[in-house]
């Protein structure tokens, strides 16, 4: 029968180091393509890429093009590694202090439960391809390799699941439940599969059901969502639910780099899509708008301190109380009072919520 031999322990152990490793998924904070002669830039990497006429990956930065093979160091952690063939080329940037600023700290799962392993069975599906959605922003829809199914019975009534390759020798099963929403993501989760022939059985176990790697860094893993057809109607409480962050820690790093006045960096830990408000009767406003208000505002400013006094987090939640410490440049030196909420998604603050007294 095809299917891992790990136990349950052993998985875990192996999919953290998957994560969280010297070169885990958590560590990577650019992906992208390069291929022809043209010189082009890519998002999250310096300089410019192209592919000479020999079919060799260059990179030019500072004026100055040199030949890329296999990995190159760019400094402060940071090393991007290279592969390709036939003048196509992917490359990736891994970060070794990523995971340290993510605060990311685990992976929450249902309680381990034998009941939730099956036999399943590979049925072939020749020359198929899928119409998948990804997550992009905007999303898209390509189609993907789908050349088998996946066929399981579950409490009686037999499943067919589309198992698709998003990249050869990778067959995954993209599945949704009940579940979904609610105890686990509404993008649903993974079922990574062998590589073994139609007709073979293998081993179905929905405690290795995954999170996708979009969790980690949405804007990098742009990955696929469910083929249709593979929603399962039923609660699958079994595999990850969720990421687990050390809010609390984030929730400081964010008010430093406002100190610091690094906007760049206290934005980046910000969804897109952010929203801010403040106890000020202006109603809403998005992250973008907030920091460029608080960079117009700063300049009479000599430091500024915050002060937690207290903070509370429960699952994608910090409340906390704090003190600012401000000095101005003329001499001044007063304290605000204020209470603050935080929500996060995907390790990301998607809404704040200030609420301000009056300088003491």
């Amino acid at each position: 029968m095809g299917g891992t031999e790990m136990n349950h322990e052993e998985f875990r152990e192996t999919r953290w180091a998957e994560i969280a490793g010297p070169h885990g998924k958590g560590t990577v904070v650019a992906r992208g393509k390069v291929s022809g002669p043209e010189p082009r830039t890519l998002p999250g990497f310096p300089g410019h890429w192209h592919v000479d006429e020999s079919g060799t990956l260059q990179h030019t930065n500072d004026g100055l093009t040199t030949e890329v093979t296999g990995s190159l160091d760019l400094g402060e952690g940071r090393t991007l590694f290279a592969g390709g063939a036939d003048g196509f080329y992917g490359l990736v940037i891994m970060d070794a202090h990523a995971l340290e600023r993510s605060g990311l700290s685990g992976i929450d799962t249902f309680p381990h439960n034998p009941a939730w392993v099956f036999e399943g069975e590979i049925r072939a599906a020749p020359n198929r391809h899928l119409d998948i959605e990804h997550l992009t922003t905007p999303r898209h829809v390509e189609p993907v390799l789908a050349p088998v199914d996946l066929v399981v019975t579950i409490n009686g009534t037999e499943h067919v699941l589309a198992v698709i390759e998003t990249m050869p020798g990778q067959r995954l099963v993209v599945f949704t439940d009940e579940t979904n929403g609610t105890e686990t993501p509404d993008i649903g989760r993974w079922l990574n599969l062998p590589l073994v022939e139609p007709g073979t059985k293998v081993t179905v176990d929905f405690n290795q059901a995954t999170l996708s790697h979009h969790h980690l860094a949405p804007a990098v893993f742009t990955c696929p969502l469910s083929p249709p057809g593979n929603h399962l109607p039923i609660r699958v409480e079994a595999g990850e639910r969720a990421l687990m962050y050390d809010l609390k820690d984030k929730v400081t790093t964010y008010l430093r780099h406002l100190e610091n006045r690094d906007w760049e960096a206290a934005q980046a830990m910000c969804a897109e899509n952010a929203t801010v408000w403040h106890n000020d009767g202006k109603g809403d406003s998005s992250i973008q708008e907030n920091i460029a208000s608080m960079k117009a505002q700063i300049d009479p400013i000599e430091s500024m301190r915050y002060e937690i006094v207290r903070q509370f987090e429960q699952p994608g939640e910090v409340l906390q109380q704090h003190v600012v410490n401000v000095v101005t440049k003329d001499g001044g030196v007063f304290q605000v009072d204020a209470a603050a909420y935080y929500r996060f998604e995907n390790g990301l603050i998607t809404r704040m919520e200030a609420y301000a007294g009056a300088p003491s």
